[in-house]
């Protein structure tokens, strides 16, 4: 079972940031020679389909992530959690910043007016818990 949640979070991030960077490298810069109907429109409907796939994952890496953190529970305080807390802090910074973009409520307009730099962020930052992880499993 426990490889099984192992897999399930590893899938998930890399789903959600594969998302990401697919967002952020190809479908941004792509829609650049579209006119803004066309573009609004493509991005309508690719982010709304995209939000679903979002929220499953940020579902599925709590879940998981819960699991996971059972399984290390009786590890001494030191080095390890404290990068592990620095993980989940970054981690939560990112799932705040992925639901402030995809939430389809208007009060947060402003926030998706800056889209692609708040994804920028999102996206460095899960890299960053990326780092941190692959740390981890050598440790």
């Amino acid at each position: 079972m426990d490889t099984f949640f192992q897999w399930i979070h590893l899938s998930a991030a890399v789903i959600g940031v594969g998302g990401m960077a697919f967002l952020l490298f190809a479908l941004f810069p792509a829609t650049g020679f579209l006119g803004e109907e066309h573009r609004n429109r493509l991005l309508r409907e690719v982010l709304g389909r995209f939000r679903w796939i979002t929220w499953g994952v940020i579902f599925l890496l709590l879940v998981s992530g819960l699991y996971n953190v059972r399984l290390v529970w009786l590890v001494p305080w030191g080095r390890y959690w404290e990068f592990l807390t620095i993980k989940i802090i970054l981690a939560f910074i990112v799932f705040a910043i992925v639901l402030l973009l995809t939430l389809p409520v208007s009060r947060f307009k402003w926030f998706r007016a800056r889209r692609e730099l708040w994804l920028s962020i999102a996206f460095t930052l899960a890299m960053i818990v990326i780092l941190i992880s692959a740390y981890l499993r050598r440790g």
